[in-house]
């Protein structure tokens, strides 16, 4: 069944990838392995959007491996259009320093560590933790098995505190994958958990390899999964780390569009921050951040060409967001019971900042559940190889997308209508790994690679 659920998803990968291909015409090692891994999510993603529309047009649920079909048959007809069936790849000899082979170990080890917990964790909690078995697994199964009254998964006689506003692009995938292979099978929601986690490992080493060094990378994958946090949440089955996965996956195709003027990576930056929002609510605002980052670095001069775009990237995912909250009428428990007076009255306590302050510092220190804190290695680290000056503008101020999406969520705490101090204990750490790979991303973008060190030593 494992390679079952795996199956079931190829078609939509492949797409995925397609895409990006046909999006982005680079076919340097780097680029192409980065479109692998942000093709999954693409492919996903796109297909996700397009089975709710199916799901709202036409009774019955079957047909997510014929959407598969038709998008990846679409992509194999553009191709050949476009004639680019061939890659020009051009190999030049390699010689691998003695460092790279050490990290490269060091990356297969820690990598097939993380399987292995996977793996263990897949079977030992088959259903996922608990918010994947009363919010992502629960909303998947109440679908699946409604048949043609699907739509009762969101029934006021269910307990709305299980969040009935969050987007489908997880519990709408699971349910794609039960329906292909005919039952409920457990390994599809655990399949979609290690094609997001390693597609989160692969871009942020494919697209640092990209922009700056191998090692570089390596060394960022190696922190990535050795994150025990991290991993722990990639085994509950939840919506968290597909999130984190488009994240990154958006703020790193910005870079890259801003690198080499190409607003066709800018669409799909604006396509994967618009799946970040079918995925969880919290890309919403981030949606938002991306729009006015692209005003920002592009300037106004151009600014009707980019963001029409990013807009173009986003529209298919917000139109699928809007359409689920028409149809599927329900508030948010952040705001239905919370009034402009307690609002008002909450931001000006000072207790709660207080609260929130001390909660954070905790987090922090313990971030990724790591046994030393691991913002005091980087730092440590960064001090150690040294800052580098980046050229680019778009370097310099994504520390603002990972920052303001930070602030966001603390003003969020502020203002939360549930009790504060369950809100911090059962949601803080979750939030903390949305932002620690695109973080980690940033921070090795400023720091010098090995090589630049070695060869200043040498």
């Amino acid at each position: 069944m494992i390679l079952k659920s795996f199956v079931v998803f190829l078609p939509a990968l492949m797409a995925g990838f397609g895409f990006m291909h046909l999006s982005w015409k680079n076919d340097r090692v780097a680029a192409l392995v980065l479109k692998v891994f942000l093709g999954i999510g693409l492919g996903l993603g796109i297909t996700s959007c397009l089975y709710f529309l199916r799901l709202l047009v036409f009774p019955g649920q079957g047909g997510y491996m014929f959407i598969e079909v038709i998008f990846l048959t679409l992509v194999l007809i553009a191709f050949f259009v476009k004639r680019r069936f061939f890659f020009h790849i051009t190999f030049k000899p390699v010689s691998f320093t003695r460092i790279q082979i050490l990290l490269g170990l060091a990356v297969i080890f820690v990598g097939a560590v993380a399987v292995y917990f996977l793996v263990i964790y897949s079977r030992v909690a088959p259903h996922g933790d608990y918010d994947a078995q009363a919010i992502w697994n629960l909303r998947a199964r109440f679908i699946y098995r409604s048949g043609d009254a699907w739509k009762n998964a969101f029934s006021p006689l269910i307990n709305r505190n299980f969040h009935m506003d969050y987007p489908l692009l997880i519990p709408l995938s699971v349910v794609g994958g039960w329906n292909t292979l005919g039952g409920e099978v457990l390994r599809v929601p655990a399949m979609l958990s290690l094609l997001f986690l390693f597609g989160l490992a692969g871009i942020i080493y494919s697209v640092i390899a990209y922009l700056r060094s191998s090692s570089q990378a390596a060394i960022a994958v190696i922190l990535l999964l050795g994150t025990p946090g991290l991993l722990l949440f990639s085994t509950f089955q939840t919506a968290d780390i597909p999130f984190t996965y488009f994240f990154l996956a958006s703020a790193s195709l910005f870079v890259l569009a801003s690198h080499e003027n190409n607003r066709n990576l800018l669409f799909l930056s604006g396509m994967m921050a618009g799946l970040s929002a079918w995925t969880k609510n919290e890309g919403i605002p981030f949606v938002m951040l991306m729009i006015i980052c692209t005003i920002f670095v592009f300037g106004f001069r151009q600014i009707r060409a980019n963001l029409f775009s990013l807009f173009a990237g986003m529209a298919l995912p917000l139109f699928t967001i809007v359409l689920f909250k028409t149809v599927i009428s329900v508030n948010n428990d952040l705001f239905s019971n919370n009034g402009l007076s307690e609002i008002i009255s909450k931001l000006l306590s000072p207790t709660r900042y207080i609260q929130i302050s001390t909660h954070l510092i905790s987090e922090l220190i313990h971030l990724g559940n790591w046994p030393i804190s691991i913002i005091a290695v980087l730092l440590v680290y960064g001090w150690i190889m040294g800052i580098r000056n980046p050229g680019n503008l778009t370097e310099k101020v994504l520390w603002v997308i990972p920052l303001s999406q930070f602030a966001i969520y603390m003003l969020i705490y502020v203002i939360t209508p549930h009790d504060l101090e369950w809100h911090l204990n059962y949601s803080m750490s979750r939030l903390l790994i949305h932002l620690f790979p695109l973080a980690l991303f940033c921070f090795f973008l400023f720091v010098n690679t090995p090589e630049t060190v070695l060869n200043k030593v040498k």
